[in-house]
């Protein structure tokens, strides 16, 4: 059972916008607002209860790879667009960029990275291929000097870019472009010199959560254990697999070995957890922070961890079946330079189980320039 907690620090992952990360579930009815240091609660979720925000400071320019709203397909869509938003409001486009080469790729993920910088990852499936490039912006929000990021191509698919905060190393994981089988790994590619160091794991497992530490040296990421179906499918592509042991580890890049569950252990998920949702280490490498569902009673837990103690309850919804909420919540503007999108980097973990049929996703389409 996890302990109450009075007075702790909270901090929110940016994952749509910087500064705020909402979730939403079926309709609207209300809001959760948390802020540093706010008394802990465990009481039930009011339908009435008070919508309460900050307002966190705007961005200038939106980039995504997304293709454009009600576009008609007959012209090829963009590899990038950049948007800037107006005092009234709205948006206005402003540069719509087109694949650096032939052989780039569609663009799938993009993060921000330090000093104004930008990544992003293109990826194609014949041949099986990624490719990582780096640009940086104008003034006025168009997209400046192309650059391969890497001396080659990473024969796989990528996701859950993280920069470190120095700009020297960039993180990720990879997975095949034909197997369905999951295999937890991480990559530094290091940013000058375009060498590779890669950690594995000896069993089917998932990594997501992937963030550096302030001491661009540690690397924080959640590992999630996939055990094998009890009866083996076959031709079948195995599914709907229960995800296990989702643990949050701090691995130090400079220290010898290949094996990424060798990181300290920040996190263990709690045995009265059904699924941990999210946990993200925070930049000392020390704490961080997540989300998890119960069962008994039904309800949704935020939470604090910190190495070498239980975690700590910051706030519990109790859930009801029969209405839906929305979850807002509102933190400091550190930037992460990270994609974190999940326990599963390549989204094919749903409500606690590994469906690989789910496609090799990413949700980090859209970053910021403020």
């Amino acid at each position: 059972m996890l302990p109450e907690s009075d007075r702790l620090s909270w901090r929110i992952r940016r994952w749509a916008a910087p500064a705020t990360l909402t979730l939403s579930v079926a309709a609207s009815i209300g809001a959760v607002h948390l802020t540093p240091h706010e008394r802990a609660s465990a009481t039930p979720y009011p339908a009435q209860q008070k919508t309460s925000y900050q307002t966190p400071r705007k961005p200038r320019f939106e980039l995504t790879t997304e293709p454009a709203a009600g576009s008609s397909g007959t012209k090829p869509a963009p590899w990038l667009r950049v948007a800037s938003y107006q005092q009234d409001g709205s948006v206005r486009p402003v540069d719509s960029v087109r694949a650096p080469s032939p052989s780039a790729g569609k663009a799938r993920e993009i993060i921000a990275g330090p000093n104004g910088t930008f990544v992003v990852s293109a990826s194609r499936q014949r041949p099986c291929e990624t490719r990582l490039y780096t640009f940086t912006l104008t003034g006025g929000g168009r997209v400046r000097k192309i650059e391969p990021l890497g001396r080659s191509a990473a024969p796989a698919l990528l996701a859950g870019l993280a920069m470190s905060p120095d700009g020297r190393h960039l993180a990720y994981t990879t997975t095949p472009c034909t197997t369905t089988e999951p295999r937890a790994t991480v990559t530094v590619l290091d940013t000058g010199s375009g060498d590779r160091r890669t950690w594995t794991t000896q069993t089917p497992a998932v990594i997501g959560e992937i963030i550096w530490a302030g001491d661009s040296r540690t690397l924080g990421y959640t590992i999630s254990d996939v055990p094998q179906p009890a009866t083996p499918p076959g031709n079948v592509p195995p599914s709907g697999r229960g995800i296990k042991n989702v643990t949050v580890h701090a691995l130090d890049t400079n220290a010898p070995g290949t094996e990424l569950r060798g990181g300290r252990i920040l996190f263990r998920q709690p045995a009265d957890a059904r699924t941990v949702t999210s946990a993200v280490m925070n930049q000392d490498g020390r704490t961080g922070y997540g989300m998890l569902e119960k069962d008994e009673p039904p309800s949704t837990v935020f939470f604090s961890f910190s190495e070498g103690r239980p975690p700590h309850v910051i706030h519990t919804i109790r859930r009801d079946p029969h209405v839906g909420i929305v979850i807002g919540l509102v933190g400091d503007e550190t930037p992460n330079y990270a994609c974190l999108n999940g326990i599963d980097s390549f989204d094919r973990v749903s409500d606690g189980t590994f469906q690989p049929l789910r496609g090799a996703t990413s949700s980090c389409r859209t970053a910021y320039a403020f």
